[in-house]
């Protein structure tokens, strides 16, 4: 609009925006004059901005202006502030005069470029302007921020225009809808094909879909690619904008996914008209409609005081259908029954209002793409054939009839709004309709004739989908075809085919799942006793001699495998275990002693080598069970590999608590964080390391708010990347620069003709190749890197003075200077490195595990894995061998590698207090169903782990 203002152009100006410019003069006069009133003499107007004029220190200036070959600009008012400046001891901020109740974005924008001019000739840019709106007339306080460079460019961009330099591009926004250009910019945009059609697409968007060489509609519509979901894939909740452009392209209505919209007999369609400004809903409509009947109810406010009548109106109506769906287009419906029901004396019928209510926009949002710019109401609405009384209506339009009714009560401009309110619910029902029917495809075709929506063609994304994939070779449609292609399968075909004419061959498949393990050879033989009844405490026990399974007293016998360890070998080892059964003459009790209970079908030394094969060297489970079998003859399950890892993640869980403390309490702390795909959903696994130590963490989203608890005592230096969430910690931060030099060069590669982006690099990476020249000669020493400090204070002090035209250099300078404090820390600390590379190298390590394991674990085995990695991760390091710390038994890896003693070897390993294998429960189900429930007398019991001894 501003080019065509200065164009000479003027258009039509819309209702809405011929009633606000009439408000917003009265409004200025009012506040005007009620300066006057307040300060007096220290209040003057017409006063010329100049230097000369304003030396006169004058409190407020009305009307102020600016007049010389470049502008003309009158600001509301001038305010004197403290502050030196080439005035004196003060200096001006500017003032603007609003209708608002609310200050909003265009207002920061506003007083932003009117500081830049004032600051051209007080010398002094001023940080704050002031609002005064209301009735009566209040001031707020305006902090400019990263505003003040957006006024600047402003001015700089009026500048250009003027000139005719360069015609910016254009570009629709929200001030199009009171614009008085709006007819004629829409159509050059239809002409266009303009991307900023779509409502939704942000700039950013549309400057990453530029830079790809996608500037309209249909370039965008041809970007468009059906993805088939995965079985764990979480639903998407983007707005696909290539979508959107395929069915303004196609005039087709695309339904993603299998929206499933809720239906009852009776549904209510809800609809309210308010004024945002004010937090103020003047008018409800609503239609009940059940079956063919219809009922249509509208409660009108006068004013404010008048809307909790309307309110209750409305809940009384809703509550008489206590099981009807209530449907409105948007959040505004829910925000002001939620507001409402904070002065509400009953709750709980405002709350089941609030759990009835459907948000009919969320659907069109999540699955339905309409051949439409927007997924305004009113566009979807005509688009479905609904219609108007009133062409022009629209949300801004009945603002405008609101403030005429106040104006002057003329009964007319209520009835056009009872019935735009209706309109508006009647064409939701429409909507609502719509959306049922398309949801489901059993009952319509791809062209409809009939429906709700008769000349708009109905397409599912899937169809989209099967159109554009083809089944590979091997899946057939056939399911003959299917059963003779999966009797051709290499495994199939030797273990089910080929057996029936080789015996051997067939021995040695019913050999190769036998299990072995009871036939092999045991090295040792040890006998487990009892001193004493667990049940009464009496050392009066006696033997059972022979053991009788029809009286109870079953045989106890477990056999462990363990392997012994030399410098040059593994060797399988087997140990056979033996209880006695026990009778005390005190109690008649019959036990097993309850260490036989725990003990460990594997050795300790055992469990250690699987966890060092998949932890340290990322063999398989599949590998790891051919590898036991092949070479020592043992069959094992994926269950009892999950066991070891669990039991070892449990023995070693202090020693990696201790880890967590040292590095949450030490002087440097490297974070990075990965997402991870599990089998139970999606999370993230952070990675906290220092130099010599890694912990790896779980938590179920990307929220940093745990690290503010973990690390609020933390005086240390924290060296990640630019995520957002460490930015909340109050600790010394360092930014990996690998990160930032990445970036670089990717906008270099981006725009290789910005010479101004180039210009910065240049700089950035001349400043970084002289540290880090002195890091490789000095080390991370801050007595020989403080020397940088002066030239990386100048490489700021020239970039936040510099004249940036350019939008992705003006990007890289907001960038750059809002981290200026976290990017040269390492130059004032010792032993502070200037990138993440230890976090990285821990996220890099677990990146196997991710890729190829992780989406077949559950939570509770990635966090004992994690400990696991942790432990190996931190050994690593610290150059200790892993293995041989694992065997070692020690809990303290410092200890360890310091050469301290270890525990000795044991001949059987326990089960930790309260630990149930997986197999027991299936044991004791079969020792129960043999058992009798009465054995002449006698009592039979099986004792828990957790009994004690």
């Amino acid at each position: 609009m501003a080019q065509l203002r200065l164009a000479g152009r003027e258009g039509v100006r819309s209702e809405y925006e011929d009633i606000v410019m009439k408000l917003r003069r009265e409004r200025h006069l009012a506040i005007a004059e009620a300066l006057r009133e307040r300060h007096g003499e220290g209040c003057i107007g017409g006063l010329n901005v100049s230097r000369t004029d304003l030396r006169q220190g004058t409190s407020f200036v009305l009307g102020a202006e600016i007049r010389d070959d470049t502008f003309h600009i009158q600001f509301d008012a001038l305010k004197r502030v403290e502050g030196h400046s080439d005035l004196g001891p003060f200096h001006y901020v500017p003032v603007l005069f609003s209708e608002a109740r609310n200050v909003h974005r265009w207002h920061r924008l506003m007083l932003a470029s009117l500081g830049a001019l004032i600051a051209r000739v007080q010398k002094r840019a001023p940080s704050r302007g002031v609002i005064y709106q209301g009735d009566p007339c209040y001031a707020t306080s305006v902090p400019f921020g990263s505003s003040a460079r957006s006024g600047e460019d402003a001015v700089r961009d009026l500048v250009r225009m003027q000139r005719g330099d360069a015609a910016p591009p254009l570009r629709l926004n929200d001030h199009c809808a009171v614009c008085e250009f709006q007819a004629e910019c829409r159509a050059k945009a239809i002409k266009d094909d303009n991307l900023t059609l779509l409502r939704g697409l942000g700039e950013k968007e549309q400057r990453r879909y530029a830079h790809r060489g996608i500037f309209t509609l249909t370039q965008l519509s041809h970007t468009f690619r059906p993805r088939r979901p995965g079985k764990r894939t979480q639903p998407m909740r983007r707005r696909q904008y290539g979508l959107q452009a395929l069915a303004i392209r196609d005039r087709t209505v695309y339904v993603l996914g299998k929206p499933e919209l809720p239906a009852s007999p009776t549904e209510i369609f809800l609809d309210v008209e308010g004024k945002p400004d004010e937090q103020f809903v003047y008018l409800i409509g609503a239609i009940v409609r059940r079956g063919e009947n219809e009922e249509r109810h509208s409660f009108w406010a006068d004013c404010k005081t008048e809307e909790r009548r309307i309110f209750d109106q409305l809940v009384a109506l809703l509550a008489a259908h206590p099981e009807a769906l209530i449907f409105a287009y948007g959040a505004y419906e829910h925000a002001f029954i939620k507001r409402m029901r904070a002065g509400a004396p009953r709750k709980k019928p405002v709350d089941r209002i609030l759990d009835r209510l459907v948000n009919a926009l969320a659907f069109v949002y999540a699955h339905f793409y309409f051949p439409t710019y927007t997924n305004g109401l009113k566009e979807i609405g005509t688009a479905l054939g609904c219609r108007w009384h009133d062409e022009r209506a629209s949300g801004m339009q009945s603002v405008a009839w609101r403030l005429h009714w106040e104006r002057d009560r003329d009964a007319e401009w209520k009835e056009k709004l009872l019935q735009y309110n209706l309109d508006d619910c009647g064409a939701l029902a429409a909507v609502i309709a719509f959306l049922r029917y398309a949801s489901r495809p059993q009952d319509r075709t791809q062209d409809i004739a009939a429906g709700p929506a008769g000349e708009l063609k109905i397409t599912s994304v899937a169809e989209l989908d099967k159109a554009r994939y083809t089944l590979p070779w091997t899946t057939f449609d056939n399911p003959d075809l299917a059963f003779v292609n999966k009797c051709a399968h290499f495994d199939y075909q030797r273990q089910r085919v080929h057996v029936r004419g080789d015996a051997k061959l067939r021995r040695r498949y019913r050999d190769k799942d036998a299990s072995k393990n009871r036939k092999l050879r045991r090295s040792k033989l040890v006998r487990i006793t009892a001193s004493r009844c667990p049940k009464c405490g009496a050392c009066e026990i006696d033997p059972i001699a022979k053991p009788d399974r029809h009286l109870g007293t079953i045989p106890r016998q477990k056999r462990t495998f363990d392997l012994r360890v030399t410098q040059s070998s593994l060797k399988r080892r087997v140990v056979d275990c033996r209880a006695t059964m026990y009778w005390c003459r005190k109690c008649g009790h019959q036990f097993a002693p309850l260490r036989y209970e725990r003990v460990a079908s594997h050795s300790h030394a055992l469990m250690c080598w699987v966890i060092y094969l998949s932890v340290a060297h990322r063999v398989s489970f599949g590998a790891i069970l051919e590898i036991f079998r092949d070479f020592f003859g043992v069959k094992l399950s994926p269950a009892e590999l999950l066991m070891f890892r669990s039991l070892l993640a449990r023995y070693y869980r202090p020693t990696y608590r201790a880890i967590l403390k040292r590095l949450t309490s030490g002087p440097l702390l490297h974070a990075d964080e990965t997402e991870v795909t599990l089998r139970t959903g999606t999370g993230y696994v952070w990675a906290l390391a220092s130099i010599t130590e890694v912990v790896y963490l779980y938590r179920p989203n990307r929220e940093g708010a745990f690290l503010k608890e973990m690390l609020g005592g933390f005086t240390g230096v924290l060296v990640s990347d630019f995520y957002a969430a460490y930015d909340a910690l109050a600790c010394p931060q360092q930014k990996c620069l690998i990160h930032l030099i990445r970036d670089l060069n990717q906008e270099v590669l981006t725009h290789p003709f910005d010479t101004e982006l180039q210009s910065i690099v240049s700089g950035f990476a001349t400043l970084l190749r002289s540290i880090v020249a002195t890091v490789d000669e000095h080390g991370l020493r801050r007595r020989h890197l403080r020397r940088h400090a002066n030239p990386v204070a100048e490489f700021f002090r020239v970039l936040a003075d510099q004249n940036l035209l350019s939008e992705p250099a003006q990007a890289l300078r907001t960038r750059l200077l809002k981290n200026r404090e976290r990017l040269f820390t390492f130059i004032e600390y010792d032993g502070v490195p200037w990138n993440n590379n230890a976090a990285e190298n821990a996220i890099r390590r677990f990146a196997y595990f991710r890729d190829d394991t992780a989406p077949l674990t559950r939570e509770k085995g990635l966090r004992d894995y994690l400990v696991l990695l942790s432990l190996f991760q931190t050994c690593r390091y610290k150059a200790v061998n892993f293995w041989q710390f694992l065997l070692s038994r020690q809990k303290d890896i410092d200890a360890f590698a310091s050469g301290a003693s270890s525990p000795g070897r044991r001949d059987l390993d326990l089960y930790p207090p309260g630990f149930e294998p997986p197999h027991w429960k299936r044991i004791r189900e079969r020792n129960v169903a043999l058992s009798p429930p009465e054995a002449g007398g006698i009592s039979v019991t099986v004792h828990s782990t957790d009994a004690p001894e």
